[in-house]
């Protein structure tokens, strides 16, 4: 029978550390690793048909490079379509981290051992503690906003006071409406309502003002006159702040921010 070759015996024939075999396997773009270090690893791992599994690709550093993420069931194509743009957007760039992003049912929230992370988009209140109940694992709200104490979490949230600013520069203080999907997340609703004098949180088509329009979610560009002032909310940057938090929980760094507005 063919001998089965471990990460020790790749790293031993690359002559690099075990360490730098699995950052190679984990495409870890955070670490300093010559592309033709990373090129002579990969060939002898194809060369000796090696597979790598979940322990291996860990050794380094006891971490299963993977995040849960977990969305509402929604109805509304619009909204589904967000929760697309943000899903595709959150798996790039972990992906550029060397992480693996899993969806997960809302339907099931037993206690998750299989990933680094949990992290949660636009879900209500409810569902968000009670994940956070059933697990140990750092947990990472989106768009979520828990009246509850910080250091148990991080708070990703978009800078709605910042889009206000934009807004009121280009159509004067006040003098438009605010349109977005609506939330399940309550707080969040509140924090728009209290935000700008005028919101229209859209459901369905007929729900759509008139007058001057400001909206941020990029699924609504087809959906709102094309006079509407649109303000891109940087899912990337929002997304890279998603995965810092992640780190940050991960390593249980004390003393720093656990709600940020991006």
């Amino acid at each position: 029978m063919s001998k089965k070759y471990t990460i020790r015996d790749i790293a031993r024939q690359a002559g690099v550390s075990v360490a730098t075999v699995s950052y190679v396997i984990n495409n870890r773009d955070d670490q300093r690793i010559s592309e033709e270090t990373k090129k002579k690893v990969r060939q002898i791992i194809n060369l000796y048909d090696y597979k790598p599994n979940s322990s291996a690709k860990s050794l380094a550093t006891n971490k299963t490079y993977t995040a849960a993420l977990y969305l509402s069931h929604e109805d509304s194509l619009y909204k589904r379509s967000e929760q697309l743009h943000v899903a595709e957007t959150l798996s790039a760039v972990l992906k550029r981290h060397g992480y693996h992003l899993l969806l997960q049912d809302e339907t099931d929230i037993s206690q998750i051992d299989y990933t680094d992370a949990i992290l949660c988009y636009d879900t209500t209140t409810d569902f968000f503690c009670e994940l956070g109940d059933k697990n140990l694992i750092p947990l990472i709200a989106i768009d979520i906003l828990i009246d509850a104490p910080l250091p148990i979490f991080f708070q990703i949230c978009t800078d709605y006071r910042k889009q206000k600013e934009q807004a009121d520069a280009h159509f004067g203080a006040d003098n438009y409406v605010y349109c977005c999907l609506t939330p399940n997340n309550a707080e969040v609703r509140t924090l728009i309502r209290n935000t700008f004098q005028t919101v229209s949180f859209i459901d369905r088509n007929q729900d759509i003002p008139s007058g001057n329009i400001v909206y941020s979610q990029s699924s609504m560009r087809t959906l709102l006159p094309s006079g509407s002032l649109y303000l891109p909310c940087d899912t990337h940057s929002k997304m890279e702040q998603v995965f810092v938090c992640m780190e940050l929980a991960m390593n249980r760094v004390p003393d720093c921010a656990h709600l940020c507005f991006v």
